[in-house]
């Protein structure tokens, strides 16, 4: 999409709302403004309704049930009950260790370390996804848990959730999934994958910030501590007056993807395409990774000998992307994930993350790629 003069390729550190989502956002505060929890009046009840029926269309898009949706403040919270839930289980069960990827999302990697567990890191595989072989090696029976990011927020690797979760099952570790990216990249059946716990967001998915979910599996729905206590709603798993309106519109966000499917990958991942092509024609970037088990969105590129912030500088206000997620945005360290691949700090330094989406298209794409030579012929 195009914002004025800006043309937006950040899709993965938020996506626009699609307008079909803020319209039922604005009927919803129209009409059904009242407090969810009010359980006596008509309005209240309704309001409820509406939740439930968001929570069927979350639940839906990742193959859990209805009761299983938590909803939260946003992917963070969800990530950090997944880690509260660790710990009430390696109480009972008298585990000690949890194992996080070492690509993981910032806010994952911070909980874990702030813990009472044993923390150690899964190294990556070649494609930069969670080694599936490493894990296999190092879990152990002391194991309480295993949290890894399902499609990377940087280099776009997915992982592979499948033998991860057989690994986890065969060992009697709990299995936690952040999804954030996932619904744009892969179809997912977390009950036939045999995930317990899974973290998903809104705004990645076209809907609004603010709100999330941590979606929980019959093993450890019991196991599941607040972060927010409150007055005891969502049957105490979550405290705090549930916003219908934003609730409203992950439900309709997550109805739209399910809709869309592998059609919007496939369109979306030719964009991708293309504009690498061009780069990489021109010899003015490298792909990091492959183009195989990749968010169809992605494209983390390499600029040797150039210093990826600077660059990203001189293009303002024409092009929007990131040096590295927008969580870790204002840091002076390089980006985790790339030396976590094995880069040192000079290659990650020259690396810049452009991330396509919905409301990209190939006249963008290739607008975008013209802007960047141009850019690099006045340096």
């Amino acid at each position: 999409m195009q914002v004025g003069e800006t043309i937006y390729l950040d899709y993965q550190a938020s996506t626009p709302m699609d307008e079909r989502v803020l319209q039922a956002m604005q009927r919803a505060s129209a009409t059904l403004f009242a407090n969810p929890h009010s359980a006596d009046h008509v309005l209240g009840w309704r309001a409820s309704a509406a939740i439930e029926t968001a929570a069927l269309q979350v639940s839906n898009l990742f193959g859990f049930q209805q009761d299983d949706v938590i909803f939260t403040s946003g992917a963070s919270e969800a990530n950090a009950m997944a880690i509260r839930t660790a710990e009430t289980s390696a109480r009972v069960s008298e585990r000690t260790d949890i194992f996080v990827g070492a690509a993981d999302h910032g806010s994952i990697l911070n909980e874990a370390t702030h813990c009472s567990l044993n923390v150690q890191k899964i190294p990556l595989d070649a494609s930069g996804a969670p080694d599936s072989r490493r894990l296999d090696e190092m879990i152990s029976d002391v194991t309480a848990l295993v949290s890894i990011i399902g499609v990377n927020n940087e280099n776009g690797a997915i992982a592979d959730l499948k033998e991860i979760a057989a690994i986890c099952r065969s060992n009697g570790a709990l299995f936690h999934v952040d999804l954030a990216q996932a619904p744009l990249a892969m179809d997912v059946d977390l009950l036939e994958l045999g995930v317990d716990l899974a973290t998903v967001s809104a705004h990645k998915i076209y809907g609004p910030k603010g709100i999330g979910a941590l979606l929980t599996g019959p093993v450890v729905s019991d196991l599941v501590k607040p972060v927010i206590v409150g007055a005891g709603q969502q049957a105490g798993r979550r405290g705090g007056t549930m916003p219908t309106e934003l609730i409203v519109g992950f439900g309709e966000a997550s109805r739209l993807v399910a809709e869309a499917g592998q059609y919007e990958r496939d369109r979306v991942a030719a964009i991708r395409d293309r504009f690498v092509a061009i780069l990489q024609i021109k010899q003015i970037a490298n792909l990091i990774g492959s183009r195989n088990g990749r968010h169809p969105g992605n494209a983390l590129l390499r600029f040797p000998g150039q210093d990826a912030s600077e660059l990203l500088g001189r293009m303002q206000p024409r092009i929007a992307a990131s040096t590295q997620s927008a969580c870790s945005s204002g840091t002076i360290e390089p980006s985790h994930v790339l030396l976590a691949m094995g880069y040192d700090k000079q290659i990650a330094s020259e690396c810049v993350r452009f991330s396509f989406g919905r409301f990209s298209t190939i006249e963008q794409a290739e607008t975008a790629a013209t802007i960047l030579e141009e850019t690099l012929e006045t340096t």
